[in-house]
């Protein structure tokens, strides 16, 4: 199954544009949250040496 054919998500991913669009979105968001996964793994490191 196509993500295009599904019912509720089918409209954010109907057209090539819409695509590339949420694509480079959740590509942002995922490079968003490994910044913050490593600076909160160094704040807890930075905080067990202090």
């Amino acid at each position: 199954m196509n993500i295009e054919d599904d019912e509720l998500l089918g409209e954010f991913f109907d057209t090539p544009e819409k695509k590339a669009k949420w694509l480079r979105r959740i590509t942002l968001l995922y490079i968003i949250w490994i910044i913050f996964v490593i600076l909160g793994v160094a704040a807890a490191l930075l905080y067990w040496l202090i």
